[in-house]
């Protein structure tokens, strides 16, 4: 099977050589003939990263600062999806902040990266003896966690790293275990095999708060435990958190493929009742009921979502094309979406999907 990106939101278009704002999916140029297929794809800001069935790592973007295109410099933009520079040795998985990325080897003991804090070229920032079994990142801090069960943190800054790694949180019961774990800007969360739910950070959108949201100057430093109701729609199996670090917000699945929305409701972005300004409680997207899905990507003004029938569902803010609707032309702050819309023109089976604040990026399939 042939495998496709697509990308749409503030772009760089190849052709004029210029940064748009494309309101509907567009297919990316590749730099090289690809013969593998992409399985994973992740975003930062104003560059995509995609990961093939050959462990190989390519790169899309025309924001070099910080070495974040992993180029070797901070000067060139790359408008065609290319290989990152450097002797990188097999990856299975990829995550990106804004500025910096991090790229996880097949014998899971090696956490590479490159960008801000880094570095212009791939190179290794952990070697680990126990098994690095998820990892994350985000605008100044890169997350692992060793054996399922001990989160670890380094920090940085655009200098360099500031921190060794630290101990951050570790599971007491030794009969449960971490399932996935997420890091946005300013609100981050795991959880668990047995389907507990964890958020810390310095907006964790929780408890009873003002029409002005104030509960984002509580900062939660130590994860703090937020289950999801008890109503049969299912054990969460992802977790997603806002890429925005004003207005925080966050998504979970389940199994049953459920979606449930919780935090600020600025620009309708939770997809639940639109009067509801903020909701600190986990609250049922109505439409998961009848429609299953299988990956969530929270932006920062918007969310979305892929459903088990492949098709791509955004809502929320519409402005700079993020929500891939044509309807979104000529409006910058006044279109959006109150419930999870399916993007029409992205009618070919999309197997991945991944969001930044600005841009979205799907994999599909012909």
């Amino acid at each position: 099977m042939a495998t496709y990106l697509y990308q749409w939101g503030i772009i760089h278009d190849c052709q004029t050589s210029k940064r748009i704002k494309c309101n509907v999916p567009v297919k990316m140029t590749m730099g090289q003939r690809i013969e593998s297929q992409f399985v994973q794809v992740t975003c930062g800001t104003n560059l995509t990263l995609v990961l093939d069935s050959n462990h190989r790592v390519y790169v899309i973007g025309d924001e070099p600062k910080y070495g974040r295109l992993g180029q070797g410099d901070d000067k060139t933009i790359v408008p065609t999806l290319t290989p990152i520079k450097g002797k990188v040795p097999p990856i299975e998985f990829i995550a990106s902040g804004p500025s910096t990325s991090i790229l996880l080897t097949t014998d899971r003991r090696e956490l590479w990266g490159f960008g801000k804090g880094i570095g212009h070229v791939a190179q290794p920032i952990l070697v680990s003896e126990e098994l690095i079994t998820h990892c994350t990142c985000g605008e100044n801090s890169v997350i692992v966690v060793l054996n399922n069960r001990q989160i670890r943190e380094r920090r940085f800054n655009r200098d360099g790293f500031t921190t060794e790694w630290i101990c951050i949180y570790e599971l007491n019961d030794m009969n449960d275990t971490i399932r996935h774990i997420d890091m946005g800007a300013s609100v981050n969360g795991f959880i668990t095999e047995q389907g507990h739910v964890y958020l810390w950070g310095s907006t964790v959108p929780v408890g009873k708060v003002s029409k002005d949201e104030n509960y984002r100057n509580v900062s939660i430093n130590e994860p703090l435990q937020h289950d999801l109701p008890n109503d049969n729609n299912g054990r969460p199996v992802q977790i997603s958190c806002s890429r925005g670090q004003f207005h925080a917000h966050v998504l979970l699945l389940t199994d049953q493929g459920c979606i449930y929305a919780m935090g600020s409701n600025y620009k309708v972005k939770l997809g639940v009742d639109a009067d509801v300004p903020f909701t600190g409680q986990w609250t049922l997207i109505e439409l998961t009921r009848t429609c299953p899905f299988k990956m969530i990507a929270t932006g920062g003004i918007h969310s979305s979502a892929l459903a088990v029938d492949g098709r791509v569902f955004t809502w929320g803010c519409g402005s700079d094309g993020r929500l891939g609707h044509s309807e979104a032309q000529g409006h910058r702050y006044l279109y959006k979406e109150s419930e999870p819309r399916p993007i029409e023109s992205l009618s070919k089976q999309v197997l991945y999907v991944a969001t930044s604040y600005y841009h979205m990026a799907a994999i599909t399939g012909s």
